[in-house]
């Protein structure tokens, strides 16, 4: 065959290829064929830019652009109308004295499945490792204190607002509203992000939590807050060690990356950064240790030791209460959470006298199963202490990373 036939039968495969059922664009024409979606999006033009994305996704279900606009656009609106729910909740409570419990709990369910929907959205993007969206979050127009207007404070709330020195950046610097790059780790910490979320709204949704709205009103009334769902403490338990392991993947993909261009998180060889906080090795080991304890302790693989626990306080216990407290079974043998007030006040004053048994037996009676006398220390609690004094020392570097690991996290 001549090269001239060759080259007309690679075109036409090429056009066959584009046509055909299940023959996937390629990552630079997907881009193309979503540049509308991302600019309405950087114009915060959010409804329009979901609107759009949907519309390209029903062409294109495996287009990485316009699933990651969908889950951004869905994402905002879900959370403007669950504060709104909140807020009206709030407003009827104080002009009636009651909750709608019941309407909260509609809001809190409408919102655990758009979350579902978001991250459905956010697994295609992130899984395209080419993947990279340029986005000024800060440039975005968001009533984010729902005043109803969007005013100087709306403005600044998602602006960088100290330098590497932490001194205050002036307004109308452009440092102050960066463009960032997100990439494949950017999209897998923001499943890990909505899937600790989701867990959170999953806790909420299997308690029942009318008593403790009635209780608000009598400072001295015991409360019981029934379980109603539990398969949603399954569910929660099941979503916080999904989200543990997405964190993880989010680490390793960010510790992989060779650019190093307008990073959202850097990785220690990174130095493009707009985020102005520092990033070394250790921050990533701190990262990955403290993953690795969430996890013990949700499995209930590990327990929270009590007398560590009595300790961090300003009071030092002569005799600290024993014991753990077994986290992995409040998911796993969930139950009604009784709020004695009789007891509660025990605790506060063996606590006070140093009655090491008045608060075991206090501490048996709320936490039930959950309070075990056995089982393996989780070391947590003493690495957060030991970060804490660090920073007590006037280590800035650490409570600097320390912040960043929180805000990441």
């Amino acid at each position: 065959m001549s090269p001239l036939r060759a080259s007309s039968a690679l075109l036409a495969a090429a056009a066959l290829c584009t046509a055909a059922a299940g023959c996937a664009p390629t990552l630079k024409q997907r881009e193309l064929d979503a540049a509308g979606t991302l600019e309405e999006l950087a114009d915060s033009r959010f409804e329009a830019a979901g609107e759009s994305a949907a519309r390209l996704l029903e062409r294109d279900g495996g287009n990485p652009y316009a699933a990651a606009v969908a889950a951004i656009s869905e994402y905002k609106a879900t959370v403007h109308d669950l504060v709104n729910d909140v807020i009206t909740v709030v407003v009827g409570a104080a002009a009636t004295g009651r909750v709608n419990d019941r309407y909260l709990e509609g809001a809190f369910r409408a919102a655990e499945a758009s979350l579902a929907k978001i991250d459905a959205r956010l697994a295609i993007a992130a899984a395209e490792p080419g993947l990279a969206i340029e986005l000024c979050v800060a440039c975005l127009d968001v009533d984010w204190n729902r005043d109803g207007r969007i005013d100087d404070d709306d403005e600044a709330i998602l602006e960088v607002e100290l330098d590497e020195e932490e001194r205050p950046i002036p307004e109308g610097d452009p440092r102050r509203r960066p463009t960032f790059r997100f990439d494949h780790g950017d999209f897998l910490w923001a499943r890990a992000f909505v899937a600790f979320q989701r867990a959170a709204l999953d806790i909420v949704i299997a308690y029942e939590w009318s008593d403790l709205a009635r209780a608000a009103r009598f400072e001295d009334a015991d409360v019981r807050i029934r379980l109603v769902d539990e398969a949603r403490m399954a569910e929660a338990k099941r979503r916080i060690l999904e989200g543990l392991d997405l964190s993880d993947a989010a680490r390793e993909a960010y510790l992989a990356e060779t650019d190093d261009d307008r990073e959202w998180l850097p990785n220690p060889r990174q130095e493009d950064h707009p985020m102005p906080m520092p990033v070394d090795a250790a921050l990533y080991e701190t990262w990955a240790r403290i993953a690795g304890d969430v996890r013990q302790l949700v499995r209930g693989e590990e327990g929270l030791d009590v007398a560590e626990i009595a300790q961090l306080g300003d009071n030092r216990w002569k005799n600290p209460p024993r014991g753990f407290i077994d986290l992995g079974r409040l998911f796993d043998d969930p139950h009604d959470i009784v709020l004695d007030a009789e007891a509660l006040d025990d605790i506060e004053d063996a606590a006070d006298d140093g009655n090491r048994r008045a608060v075991e037996t206090a501490l048996d009676g709320l936490l039930g199963s959950a309070y075990v006398r056995k089982m393996p220390r989780s070391p947590l609690p003493s690495r957060l202490v030991r970060m804490q004094r660090e920073i007590d020392r006037g280590v800035e570097s650490v409570g600097r990373k320390l912040r960043y690991l929180l805000w990441i996290n």
